[in-house]
């Protein structure tokens, strides 16, 4: 399949793009204190702080972050998925990512009730498929934001398979 040519901006700006439709809001309705909100929004000692752990590549921007309460968080870039915890990093390029697998269940037992993915507040197993077809879970919130990061960011595959 033939590649094209986007800038890191042109990326971004996709993304942002994608972001903004699912959402049906402008930019200027966003805060940075959403539990998925745009990357540069958020406080410059988090930024640093974040980017510090990640060390991404001289042509790679980030552009969302996913904050998973204890589990940490995910900085999606202009290349990839990276989770950040409090000792480990792990990442998935979007060469590598074929789709979401979605969440692992549609609810759990927590405190002996029964907890939908729908319930905002909980963090819950989301799958991430590879090309070479292994599913890696990552704990995500539930609710909106969940549900935003499941839509918003399943084109990246689009980006991996169209982009360089």
């Amino acid at each position: 399949m033939e590649k094209f040519f986007k800038t890191p901006d042109q990326i971004s700006a996709l993304m942002q793009h994608w972001f903004l439709s699912y959402h049906h809001k402008e930019r200027n309705f966003f805060s940075g204190s959403e539990t998925f909100t745009f990357f540069y929004l958020i406080s410059e000692d988090l930024q640093q702080k974040l980017l510090d752990r990640a060390s991404l590549d001289e042509h790679e921007k980030p552009v969302f972050l996913l904050s998973c309460g204890n589990a940490g968080f995910i900085l999606n870039t202009t290349h990839r998925f990276i989770k950040i915890g409090e000792s480990d990093l792990e990442s998935i390029f979007y060469t590598d990512f074929i789709c979401h697998n979605g969440y692992k269940s549609i609810s759990i037992r927590i405190d002996g009730s029964l907890k939908s993915v729908k319930t905002e507040g909980y963090l819950f197993e989301f799958g991430l498929r590879t090309h070479s077809r292994e599913i890696v879970y990552w704990l995500i919130p539930s609710g909106q934001a969940g549900y935003a990061f499941w839509n918003v960011t399943k084109k990246c595959e689009f980006i991996g398979r169209k982009y360089h």
